[in-house]
């Protein structure tokens, strides 16, 4: 069974490209065994651990699907913005906790739209006019699904965005202050920017492309930029790991460090201006949703 969960979130997550950007560990307890994820969540609650946890049960392999289980916290703070016939409730309950049956390959990237407020459960739930009402004790036959084919790099590529990556000024990194460059960026006054060399990018399995990377970096300097997967390069393995058909090729040099993400505090605190200088673009999850404050950070970032 751990196969089937690890393949699926191992194409969702984007991992094959070295740098997931959903991870999960998995815990086979004997107490778990048996009880509902109201029990769970409360026995998770009591020993401390009371963020979001995931559900591997024995449908998971025919159905190719977990479920989704909120804190506690997320599921009393629901209880707050509900209207009446929006959510059943069982009065032997202390609390209607919140969680989701979710195709195994599309829950990390809707795990990570949830976790960053990209888009919050419930409200994903009734655009898809999915579980309305909402009933904590409906065994949610029909999965939150997408028809995206995650095993398709080319079809995910697009929804987790470029790799964030660490590289070096002067022999990783070249500069342009060419306007017309710089303007086919994100951001579109810019007026200095930044790409891979042709050496860099192919031993790190990434493509050239133009980005806006900051003020011009001396050379030996750390320059935090993005860079396109190049998901034909053999630097990249296929199969899955504990598959004997997983092979990598040879990038025949130092691949390129991938840059330390904020943590999810910090991701939540910064201002649109201050998290797109510091990023220089966010996950295409969050774009989408974001799109016109993202374009006005555009111009925020540009300015200072």
């Amino acid at each position: 069974m751990n196969r089937t969960v690890q393949h699926g979130f191992y194409n969702g997550t984007y991992a094959r490209f070295g740098d997931p950007q959903v991870t999960i560990t998995i815990h086979d307890r004997p107490e778990f065994h048996g009880k509902s994820h109201y029990d769970l969540r409360n026995l998770l609650d009591s020993e401390g651990m009371d963020d979001d946890f995931i559900v591997v049960d024995e449908t998971t392999p025919d159905l190719d699907a977990l479920w989704y289980v909120l804190s506690t916290g997320y599921s009393k703070l629901q209880a707050k913005t509900e209207k009446p016939g929006d959510v059943v409730h069982y009065p032997d309950e202390d609390f209607t906790l919140w969680h989701v049956h979710v195709r195994t390959p599309d829950l990390p990237s809707n795990v990570f739209g949830w976790r960053e407020g990209c888009h919050p459960l419930s409200r994903a739930l009734a655009q898809n006019d999915y579980l309305n009402p909402y009933d904590p004790h409906d065994p949610q036959d029909r999965l939150l699904r997408s028809n995206i084919d995650w095993t398709n790099p080319e079809i995910t590529g697009s929804v987790w965005g470029p790799a964030d990556i660490t590289a070096i000024s002067g022999t990783e990194v070249e500069w342009s202050t060419d306007k017309a460059i710089c303007q086919q960026t994100a951001v579109k006054t810019a007026t200095e920017c930044a790409r891979l060399t042709a050496e860099a990018a192919r031993r790190s399995g990434l493509l050239q492309s133009w980005v806006y990377a900051g003020r011009i970096i001396p050379p030996g300097g750390e320059v935090y930029m993005q860079a396109p997967y190049d998901t034909k390069s053999p630097v990249w393995p296929t199969g899955y790991p504990d598959d004997h058909t997983s092979r990598v090729g040879s990038a025949g040099g130092p691949r390129i460090r991938p840059a330390a993400r904020p943590s999810r505090k910090d991701v939540l605190l910064m201002s649109a201006a201050r998290q797109r200088a510091q990023r220089n673009g966010y996950f295409n999850v969050c774009r989408r949703v974001n799109s016109q404050r993202a374009a006005k950070s555009d111009r925020a970032v540009a300015a200072q």
